[in-house]
């Protein structure tokens, strides 16, 4: 299992309501995990990444339940963290020490990729739009059924993007995984990734969760001692080929890159011109920091 990583305390800017940001359905013995922040395309706040993780938990350890779905609610599975709009690069990731930053970074990917750590089998239901830190989810999960057009998508300007990179080579090979790490705004669609071989499936984007359920039910059908035998036998050898040490050094490289001169210019622009804006201005060529 996952060491224990510290969990960043709140600041000013993410203290919010409590609000139920999950949400778990269960039929028989296959429980859905439902991300429900739909107004923020279910984008990851500090309440979001705390509710996840203790529900994902719970679930685990339940013995009522075998399979584990995890799908968004509304438009979309998740686009990530919620980064909001920075001030500046002053007062954004350089506000914060490289040691900060890492520590931050680990809590995070450990609870993108906790469903690896699950000891039951889970299946990720994805739609719409999958982007960012939020695809480590399917990408880590047993198994994933997609939307034929649902985009999983890199991060569209060069800002951070020192872990997707590398886990995609698990799944799609290092070719492909570096052209997406390497392009801001690159992204496959959900056929695409089941031709990879990063999904299972990829079903018309209504059909997403009827065809997640309809695998689910077909794996609850095993016993669950048996499913959570097969799942260590099978992570033992994604872990032997150093996926573990792969998802534990990604928060360095993030933490690396985030005090580039590079992702400083980025921030700042971001700050300055607003996400669409920002978009065009990559676009337009207006990446260098010259």
């Amino acid at each position: 299992m996952t060491p224990r990583v510290p969990v960043p305390p709140v600041t000013p800017k993410e203290k919010e309501d409590t609000v139920n940001n999950v949400n778990v359905e269960q039929e028989g013995r296959v429980a859905e995990v439902v991300l429900n922040r739909p107004d923020k395309l279910n984008a990851f706040n500090h309440d979001l990444f705390e509710q996840y993780e203790r529900v994902l938990g719970q679930l685990g350890a339940d013995p009522a339940v075998s399979v584990i779905i995890v799908r968004g609610e509304g438009r979309a599975f998740s686009v990530g963290w919620d980064v909001g709009k920075p001030a500046s690069a002053q007062n954004g990731y350089s506000h914060r020490s490289a040691h900060e930053d890492w520590v931050r970074l680990r809590w995070h990917i450990r609870v993108f990729s906790a469903v690896f750590d699950v000891p039951k089998p889970v299946v990720a239901a994805v739609h719409g739009h999958c982007a960012g830190g939020a695809t480590l989810i399917p990408a880590c999960a047993d198994l994933a059924v997609v939307g034929d057009e649902t985009k999983i998508a890199w991060p569209v300007l060069p800002i951070g993007g020192g872990m997707l990179g590398p886990t995609a080579m698990y799944q799609i090979g290092p070719k492909k995984a570096k052209e997406l790490s390497y392009t801001a705004g690159s992204h496959m669609t959900g056929a695409e990734a089941a031709a990879r071989g990063w999904a299972n499936y990829s079903v018309s984007d209504d059909e997403v969760l009827t065809k997640a359920k309809a695998v689910a039910g077909e794996v609850a059908k095993t016993p669950l001692d048996m499913l959570e035998i097969k799942k260590r036998a099978a992570n033992d050898v994604l872990i032997r080929q150093g996926f573990r040490e792969t998802l534990d050094a990604c928060a360095g490289w993030d933490a690396l890159i985030h005090t580039s001169e590079g992702n400083r210019h980025m921030v700042d622009k971001l700050a300055e011109l607003g996400i669409a804006e920002a978009r065009a201005w990559y676009a337009d060529g207006g990446s260098l920091t010259s």
